[in-house]
């Protein structure tokens, strides 16, 4: 029979991924509200790197960018770019029609307050079907069960993005989680690449984050 602590942990486990699904779902739908970063970083902050500040931080800088794009492009222009942002770097993915937007929009992105990195993965093409964003949310969900399920890796503390099954890995980590991570996302049937967006520290830098977290 398990112990009480290792039950507890599945059980959180459990319960974050309840989350994240719920969480990406809304979010996919693009009626995600404002009020809700707190909630979220409440929530994401009990076993996240990141402290809750920034947390905030990453959610703010999405929502902006939603906002500029939305300004900017109209449903004609062929635009079709999401923000992932951690830590204050953000991923941009998505589709647009040629490479003078896809420099636009990194601008956009870049001009947005707080943030320190821009990592550009946009292509160039017509968007995205329905199809295929929910093949990525269903690939996503796959991705990051098998890394919660890991017991060599805390899996929570990567932020997991699909697009086009290609699959794209976030998170404050070490070497060997990126490494570990990285080879368990690449054995999920459908993921055709991954792209290691990580930010990679030693082990005395995690300790110091886990200590400024909780």
């Amino acid at each position: 029979m398990l112990n009480t602590p290792i039950k507890s942990l599945k059980f959180n486990k459990l319960i974050f991924l309840i989350f994240a699904l719920v969480y990406s779902l809304i979010y996919l739908q693009g009626c995600f509200p404002v009020v809700a970063t707190s909630i979220v970083a409440s929530a994401v902050a009990v076993t996240d790197r990141r402290t809750a500040g920034i947390i905030v931080e990453d959610e703010t800088i999405e929502i902006k960018f939603l906002r500029e794009k939305i300004r900017n492009y109209s449903s004609k222009d062929g635009v079709s770019v999401t923000s992932t942002s951690f830590n204050r770097t953000v991923l941009l993915t998505g589709w647009v029609p040629n490479e003078g937007i896809k420099q636009e929009v990194a601008n956009l992105a870049a001009q947005i307050e707080n943030v320190r990195e821009i990592i550009n993965e946009i292509n160039i093409g017509p968007p995205a079907t329905s199809a295929t964003f929910g093949k990525d949310a269903i690939l996503t969900t796959k991705v990051k069960a098998s890394l919660i399920d890991e017991d060599k890796l805390n899996g929570i503390v990567v932020k997991v993005k699909t697009e086009s099954a290609v699959v794209y890995l976030m998170g404050i980590v070490t070497e060997k989680e990126a490494s570990l991570a990285a080879d368990i996302a690449s054995r999920i049937v459908g993921t055709k690449r991954v792209v290691r967006a990580f930010e990679v520290v030693t082990e005395e830098e995690i300790k110091k984050l886990e200590i400024l977290s909780n």
